[in-house]
């Protein structure tokens, strides 16, 4: 009977377990950036911010920046936890202009489900949206930013929908637990 009891509890312990999900936008995956406004061109970090026909296309790095706008204003950094900062590159208070930024990842392991501003505390005056557009696209707006300071950035989070699979730890439990009833049907 102790054992029963024993198995149970454990069981119970282990089914409390999350599961383990995986980086918001994993390294690696290639993402195409798009920029219409005040710049209409997006250079991507493997093409070396040069111009090229698919220079609007790079894959994520943990330690760099992924994209400048081709007037120079803007540059876009992703990051793994699903962080998007958005830098005034010009070196003034002021980023004049609209800018529509749109970016598609390829080959997430599940969908976006949101994004939203983290830190828009550099700005003193101008309009944003950062709006979930798809499962696999994001696009931000910047009107005619002020900053507080020069080289201002602006952060948005995206993050991915929840992993309906259980932990390894959980299906343990799971397993824990058929045992115990299963010896405890043999005791009865």
């Amino acid at each position: 009977m102790k054992t029963c009891k024993t198995l149970a509890v454990l069981a119970a312990a282990c089914l409390t377990a999350s599961a383990h999900a995986d980086d918001t936008l994993p390294a690696g995956i290639l993402i195409t950036g798009q920029v219409s406004g005040a710049s209409t061109q997006l250079y991507g970090l493997d093409f070396l911010s040069g111009d090229d026909t698919a220079s609007n296309i790079t894959r994520l790095s943990a330690t760099e920046i992924e994209f400048i706008s081709a007037d120079g204003a803007l540059q876009v950094d992703f990051f793994t936890d699903g962080r998007i900062q958005v830098w005034n590159n010009t070196g003034d208070l002021a980023l004049p202009g609209r800018y529509t930024l749109s970016f598609s990842f390829a080959g997430l392991t599940q969908p976006l489900a949101a994004l939203a501003p983290v830190d828009v505390t550099a700005l003193s005056s101008g309009s944003y949206s950062f709006v979930l557009t798809g499962p696999d696209t994001v696009s931000l707006t910047l009107d005619n930013l002020s900053f507080t300071s020069q080289w201002g950035i602006l952060t948005a989070q995206v993050t991915a929908a929840a992993v309906p699979e259980p932990a390894s730890l959980a299906l343990f439990g799971a397993g824990l637990g058929l045992l115990a009833l299963r010896r405890t049907r043999r005791s009865a």
